[in-house]
């Protein structure tokens, strides 16, 4: 199905996640602990529609820092560890303070990273985007009962 408005979409394929839960809370005294998608099993893979903007900015990123062996396209240092989440919390702080108008920073607006998701997903049906297509591109199924 074509993107909304003609853009076009490129992909990026996401095969796990590793939040970081605290050494308390996984099984190996790890911070970050390794796990399936979010309500999908361990093997599922989810392609994710990205705009062609971004494929540039990862393909530029590529040429300068190569995946770590596990995949993660950002990492921590030579040794590639995992990014802690305090500097993920930094980062998002320093660039919503630079993005956004000092009324839209005293607000809720983009508070978290995940903000956006919700963001885009009402932004897209606003625009028209058949809702079916955007339950795909959030990595929802769209059966009923």
């Amino acid at each position: 199905m074509p993107p909304a408005h003609g853009r076009r979409l490129g992909s990026i394929t996401l095969e796990g996640a590793s939040p970081d839960v605290g050494e308390l809370w996984t099984d190996d005294g790890e911070r970050h602990d390794t796990r399936g998608l979010k309500h999908r099993s361990t093997k599922t893979v989810r392609p994710v529609p990205i705009p062609t903007e971004l494929v540039v900015i990862l393909r530029l990123h590529l040429l300068t820092y190569p995946p770590a062996p596990d995949g993660r396209l950002f990492y921590d240092g030579p040794d590639q560890g995992k990014v802690p989440g305090q500097v993920y919390q930094s980062v998002w702080r320093r660039a919503r303070k630079a993005a956004l108008s000092p009324a839209e920073h005293a607000s809720a607006v983009a508070r978290r990273p995940y903000d956006l998701r919700h963001a885009n997903a009402s932004m897209l049906i606003a625009a028209g985007v058949d809702p079916a297509e955007v339950a795909r591109r959030l990595g929802h199924s769209i059966r009923t009962c």
